[in-house]
This record gives structure tokens, C-alpha cells and sequence, in this order.
């Protein structure tokens, strides 16, 4: 990947994650307006996993959650290494995944 690629590649990582928070919250009746109320789905969704007594995929989302905001930052101050990017691209993806299966209706789309 060429070093130009790298914040692009962040910030297409933090966007599947934010579509894919907007997309689960608007199938449950909530739409999401701001930037800050992605964070807010995402606690939501981290303290039913919880409740659920799914204390694996409420660190997950919690966790992966973050590595997405500091691929968001990336795409600003492009600090991240290539490995740093890809290893953050990968659990962004596992992050969707694990949306759509876990509160997405009829499973993933």
C-alpha cells in the first residue's frame, strides 16, 4: 500500500463502521444526526451485549470501536504505520460483521 493510501484507508475503515452503526441503529428507530451519537449507539449497543451476559462481543465493540475513531484521526494527522492501518482495517471490518449479525433483524444483510 503506498504511504498517500494510508489515510484514505482509515478513514474507508471509520466509515464502514459509522454506515454500519447508522444502518443497525435506524433498523432498531434511531437515527443518528451527529458524530458524537455513533460513540452513543455503540455504548448502547456494548451494554446489551453485556447485559446478555456477552462480555466477548461487548469488548469487542468496545475495543474495535475505538481502533475505528483513531482510524478516523488517522486520516487527519497520518501517523500510522501500513501495519497499523491494515491490522485496524481488519477489525473494522470484523466490527460490522459482528453489528449486523448481532442486531441486525434477519442477520447480516
Amino acid at each position: 500500500m503506498d504511504a498517500g493510501d494510508l489515510p484514505q484507508a482509515s478513514n474507508k475503515a471509520w466509515g464502514l463502521v459509522a454506515e454500519t452503526v447508522k444502518a443497525v441503529a435506524a433498523q432498531h428507530g434511531g437515527i443518528i444526526h451527529k458524530h458524537h451519537s455513533i460513540m452513543e449507539v455503540i455504548v448502547q449497543l456494548r451494554q446489551l451485549a453485556a447485559d446478555a451476559g456477552d462480555a466477548q462481543n461487548a469488548l469487542l465493540l468496545g475495543g474495535s470501536y475505538m481502533i475505528a475513531e483513531r482510524l478516523h484521526i488517522n486520516f487527519y494527522e497520518n501517523e500510522f504505520s501500513e501495519t497499523l492501518v491494515l491490522q485496524g482495517l481488519i477489525k473494522c471490518e470484523e466490527l460490522s460483521h459482528r453489528l449486523y449479525a448481532l442486531f441486525w433483524p434477519a442477520g447480516a444483510p
